[in-house]
């Protein structure tokens, strides 16, 4: 895959006794950095032997294959921020990746040291996964800044030379594109790619074939996918280009994204270098602070510099002092990372939860082997080696440790030169409860609301029960309890925390127990929660933009969506294909500005194609007004955004579900072409403490499943966020078909059972009808066969058609039973078959009024459709759909619940 790679390898498989960094480096003249990133990654694939000693040695490996294979490991979850802010980005990736017959070409758009490198190389490795690249493909990655300066040599290198082109070019040589025949040219800094090589680019784009420097008479041809990479806006690029370009992405910088990432981020480079060193490294809790606050510039890229530099000197110290341990402190950071602290004041609260409860220092690990990034330049361990052999060659001239300490610190420099918002719903049948403490219970909440001046209703009070019994039996074993944000709470929530102080003198006294501190905590999460009440709606709605290329794009798209859902939110915008960007831009801007009154609550843009997604930051950053933006936007995106608009939602809570729809739209485009992952179903069971109720509705709950086919997970709710990410993770590798618990959780459409619906034995029948196995097309297609006989494959139909039910039910936010789900596939079968031989003639009555009333379910069912009548050569009649419309509606299942999108 990369020529020196290759060359040091056989270097090396011609010296048994071995080599070191510095030899190899000093034989092929090259820099000793490289060749020592080349030595790790040929070892971690096992091509050639690695000492564990010092110095370093290099063998060759025991086998006989020197092959060398891309590596399985990289993939998109490997990326922080991969189910959140880097979630759309991601799913761009892979449609375009995905995208017929050979992909789409890209363009990554993202400041210096934002990760587009490695991103690409994930796109790569997600295609060989997905099977839309063969498994050797080649990757060919290329900076176009090394020869920016030298038009000629940076086409040659692209292109090839043919002999003779110019002046030196005594050889033919082939180009980049040969290389990549087959696979993947990254071209990074592609905006140093001059206006005539763009134009050779492009035209390489449309038709598929290039000519080599100085080459006129012959075209060759190649199969390539080209993905670039730049930190310039797109109006840099000859317009041409950027439309030959229809995939672009933009990745976020650190300034935007969150402090849990962030913090994931400072945690990974650490175990990272913990790895390299094979040993714990301990860090003192105001360096991770000041970590996390600093200003990098140079985003992800200079943190993970500025994290090498301290275990650096941190590895320093530990040989000079002679130390027990790797020990990083603050004031071993370098001086712009200790400024971080000066932001402390201002941000104390937000950084509790991170670091609550874990002491003056935090250990991280070693965790065995790490993600291979063949196009990480930081992977490896020079810096170490470096040092020991300073140390060593300055130990032999007897200078003492604490002069020695001071020339190699000079050295390092110079080689890093280069939980509770709201809460909700519970209840129970009181016999789960002792009489003594649902007396108890009312009691308190009584006193709770006089002093608060709130209503707490049943709900509510037996939430409490159920925890509170469950608190006393924890007590009385002797259980620790540990609230993990405690100082988060007393802060937030003053009133409550007082409160529940008093409360718990209350509980103390009648039931003769000690409450811990930290239970305390918990209370006032309880009494923070209004359960069982509706959210009030802000008065001001998220406002939504259509923003679209061409001439009546948005307009067109937007009525439509209007003229469904009967609502007039939502402005449409336009943008004709000749007009530049920047006036778009500007004429969004004065929208924005002379109706801020309409975006108090923030602004969604819903674009078609992502290089108006950077309109939403430069908003955000000359109006001050919380703007997020999705792209490749649909007719139905539209709908639910107006529709959750018009609920009242919030921005963020919109843009979540509006990822989810998009997540989805892309899954169903291309399942014909990659594999859809069978995920085990489960159900998702949680408390503030993840332990008492959670147990509780576990017990309830595990009679009623077959636990080989749905797995009960406990989990802690204690910030909705963090817990929403949970769930995101989950969803990677489970389909959950329902949450369960003391705090209603809304989110992605999953269906949510309180605790008292959980031992309401007509609500627990709805869970199980949920998670009930579904009738396989099998059977399906058994019961049907020699019946139905005119429809070609009978397998295939009763396929196309249980996806078809499974749709519908998505977008019309309903739950059908397994049964009723298999009867309408019978149904439909039948419908079919009909329309093809003697055809139907029955009528809906009062059909006008129906639709009238009806409009978007009918709407989607027509639509649904469509590709059932064209490939089985029939016209569905409107009162036929009316009849199936109908059959939806009055057989969804009668849910304790209320999904996300319905008002």
């Amino acid at each position: 895959m990369n020529s020196r790679k290759q060359e040091i390898l056989q270097l090396v498989e011609k010296n048994s006794a071995g080599l070191t960094a510095k030899q190899i480096a000093a034989s092929l003249h090259i820099d000793r950095s490289n060749v020592s990133r080349y030595l790790n990654e040929l070892a971690k694939k096992g091509n050639i032997q690695k000492s564990a000693g010092r110095p370093v040695i290099y063998r060759p490996a025991s086998g006989e294959s020197t092959e060398l294979t891309p590596s399985a490991e990289v993939s998109f979850d490997h990326l922080v921020g991969a189910d959140a802010s880097l979630k759309v980005s991601i799913q761009q990736a892979k449609a375009a990746m995905l995208y017929p017959p050979m992909g789409l070409h890209t363009i990554i758009f993202g400041e210096t040291g934002t990760g587009k490198t490695m991103f690409a190389e994930c796109m790569y490795q997600f295609a060989i996964q997905a099977k839309a690249l063969a498994k050797d493909a080649p990757f060919i990655s290329f900076n176009c800044a090394d020869y920016a300066q030298n038009p000629q040599l940076l086409f040659g290198h692209i292109f090839g030379v043919k002999k003779g082109a110019y002046t030196g070019a005594d050889t033919s040589t082939t180009g980049l594109l040969a290389e990549a025949d087959g696979g993947i040219l990254f071209l990074d800094e592609i905006h140093r790619l001059p206006p005539e090589g763009q134009e050779m680019l492009f035209s390489f784009i449309d038709k598929g074939v290039y000519r080599p420097l100085g080459e006129s008479s012959q075209a060759y041809e190649a199969s390539v996918q080209i993905i670039g990479a730049t930190t310039e806006p797109a109006d840099t690029f000859l317009g041409t280009f950027n439309r030959r370009i229809p995939m672009s992405i933009t990745l976020p910088n650190l300034a935007t994204r969150s402090l849990d990432e962030r913090y994931e981020i400072i945690e990974l480079f650490i175990k990272q270098e913990a790895n390299r060193l094979n040993q714990p490294i301990k860090v003192e809790k105001d360096a991770i602070l000041a970590f996390m606050l600093y200003d990098a510039q140079a985003n992800i890229g200079q943190i993970k510099r500025d994290v090498k530099l301290v275990c650096a000197k941190s590895f320093l110290h530990y040989h000079t002092r002679e130390q027990n341990s790797l020990l990083i402190r603050k004031k071993d950071c370098p001086l712009h990372v200790q400024k971080g602290m000066l932001k402390m004041k201002e941000m104390a609260e937000r950084f509790d939860h991170f670091l609550e409860g874990k002491g003056d220092y935090l250990i991280f690990e070693p965790q065995g082997t790490e993600v291979e990034w063949s196009q990480d330049s930081d992977s490896n361990m020079e810096v170490y080696q470096e040092i020991e052999d300073k140390l060593s060659s300055l130990n032999q001239v007897g200078v003492n440790n604490t002069d020695l300490e001071k020339v190699i610190t000079k050295d390092v420099d110079a080689y890093f030169a280069s939980y509770v918002e709201e809460l909700t719903q519970t209840s129970t049948q009181r016999g789960m409860i002792a009489a003594d403490i649902w007396n108890l219970t009312n009691r308190l909440y009584d006193i709770a609301e006089q002093r608060l001046d709130r209503m707490y209703n049943e709900k509510a009070r037996f939430a409490f029960a159920l925890h509170l019994q469950l608190t006393l039996d924890r007590i009385r074993k002797g259980t620790e309890i540990i609230h993990p944000d405690l100082n988060r709470i007393r802060k937030k929530l003053k009133t409550e925390f007082q409160v529940a102080l008093d409360l718990s003198t209350l509980i103390e006294e009648e039931l003769q127990v000690e409450i811990p501190f930290d239970e305390i905590g918990f209370i006032s999460m309880f009494l923070s929660i209004q359960l069982g009440q509706e959210e009030q709606l802000p008065q001001n709605k998220v406002g939504i933009i259509v923003l679209m290329h061409g001439n009546s794009t948005a307009s067109s798209i937007l009525s439509a969506a209007q003229e469904l859902l009967g609502s007039s939110n939502g402005v449409a915008m336009d943008m004709p294909l000749d007009m530049v960007v920047n006036q778009m831009y500007q004429e969004l801007l004065s929208h924005v500005l002379d109706n801020q009154s309409m975006f108090l609550n923030g602004l969604l843009l819903l674009t078609d194609m992502g290089s108006l997604n950077s309109f939403a930051t430069l908003l955000h950053e000359e109006t001050g007004i919380r703007t997020k933006a999705i792209s490749m936007t649909s007719t139905m995106i539209v709908i639910e955004a107006l529709r959750m608009s018009e609920a009242g939602r919030s921005l963020e809570d919109i843009y979540q579900n509006i990822q989810t729809s998009f997540e989805t739209i892309v899954r169903e485009q291309f399942q014909a072409d990659h594999e859809v992952k069978d995920n085990k179903k489960a159900i998702v069971v949680t408390c503030f403490t993840g332990e008492g109720v959670a147990a509780k509705l576990y017990e309830r709950i595990s009679p009623l499943v077959d636990q080989s086919k749905v797995e009960i997970i406990q989990m802690q709710f204690i910030e909705k966020a963090t817990f929403k990410k949970h769930i995101d993770g989950l969803l990677e590798e489970y389909e959950i078909k329902a949450i369960a618990g003391t705090v209603e959780v809304e989110y992605q459409n999953i269906p949510f059972f309180s605790a008292y619906d959980i031992f309401d034995d007509q609500k627990l029948k709805v869970l199980k009808s949920i998670v009930k196995d579904e009738i396989p097309a099998e059977t399906i297609v058994n019961s049907l066969d020699g019946t139905i006989t005119h429809v070609g494959s009978l397998s295939i139909l009763v396929e196309t058609l249980k996806s078809l039910v499974q749709q519908v039910q998505s977008q019309l936010h309903i739950i059908l039973e397994p049964s009723v789900e298999a009867g309408l596939v019978i149904h439909l079968a039948f419908l079919v078959e009909a329309l093809r031989t003697t055809g139907l003639e029955r009528q809906f009555p009062d059909l006008t009024a129906f639709q009238k009333k009806y409009r978007l379910e009918t709407d989607i069912l027509k639509t649904s459709f469509i590709s059932i009548e064209k490939n089985y050569a029939i016209q569905i009649p409107d009162d036929e759909i009316a009849y199936l419309s109908e059959a939806f509606i009055k057989n969804q299942i009668d849910t304790p619940f209320k999904l996300y999108t319905q008002n």
